[in-house]
């Protein structure tokens, strides 16, 4: 209150993405980005983008850019932001959804299915289908298998659980201008406690049909270990399909040791 001007000095994106997102409710003064190198400064008019763009992208913007890859939420391997905006751009509904992440800390099932919907569209322009596993499959069939992991859209399951990561951290930011904002546990939002470390939780359950990921293998030549082993990498054990034999990352086969203890119960029996 009292300037005509107020120059913020700041790299971080989320501060460009907040004061586009609340310039409705900041003083009707004019407000700049300072950012660039010491012999190279630009000013960016925040006043000036927000009448370019629009009172309803730049609301949307928080949602778009946590669930787009931000510090807390990770972000679709191949896709950037630059696309999505474009789509986001495009279509109002996407951006009635992307307004509507973070005003509950718990995801409403049509927002999901909505956000479900616009990853689609990020892989492909004309998906064709708003399901997701549907999509995956197709693109799994169309390279005929021969796709790394990272091509393919996450399962429903993953992406349920990005979706809550980033509507908890929208909801964060949308609570930016309270002295005190009531702010929930992450815990069960996408996150999950492993002892004393809050760690991220990706999904539940197995990320392929049994009969798919008995045809994943990795080629790892004198260890499997982390980063380079694509199984470890993607939870999954070694099999037979893996070019070592003997690793500390395969499954105990279960009927072998059916068979042992049978052995050994006949070998008791032939004793007595």
């Amino acid at each position: 209150s009292g300037y005509n001007t107020v120059v913020i000095v700041s790299e971080d994106t989320d501060v460009f993405v907040l004061l586009l997102a609340f310039k409705q409710h900041l003083m009707p003064c004019s407000v700049l980005i300072k950012t660039g190198t010491q012999n190279r400064v630009t000013y960016i008019d925040v006043s000036k983008v927000f009448e370019s763009i629009g009172q309803n992208v730049c609301e949307a913007l928080p949602g778009l850019h946590a669930y787009t890859g931000c510090d807390t939420v990770s972000a679709f391997a191949g896709k950037g932001k630059v696309a999505a905006y474009r789509a986001l751009a495009k279509s109002t509904e996407f951006q009635n959804t992307f307004k509507q992440l973070g005003m509950e800390w718990d995801l409403p099932d049509d927002v999901y299915r909505s956000l479900e919907n616009f990853t689609c569209v990020l892989y492909i322009k004309t998906p064709g289908t708003s399901d997701i596993n549907e999509l995956r499959y197709r693109l799994f069939c169309l390279k005929r298998g021969d796709v790394d992991s990272s091509q393919l859209p996450p399962c429903s399951n993953t992406l349920y659980k990005h979706c809550l990561r980033a509507n908890y951290q929208t909801g964060v930011w949308r609570r930016s201008l309270q002295s005190h904002p009531a702010i929930p546990s992450p815990v069960g939002r996408g996150w999950c406690m492993e002892g004393n470390t809050l760690m991220i939780d990706w999904m539940n359950g197995d990320p392929a049909p049994k009969s798919v990921l008995e045809l994943l293998s990795c080629q790892c030549r004198r260890s499997c270990k982390l980063p380079s082993c694509s199984c470890l990498l993607n939870g999954l054990k070694c099999t037979d399909m893996c070019s070592l034999k003997d690793c500390s990352n395969r499954a105990e086969d279960e009927a072998d040791m059916e068979c042992a203890e049978d052995d050994s119960d006949d070998d008791y029996d032939n004793d007595v």
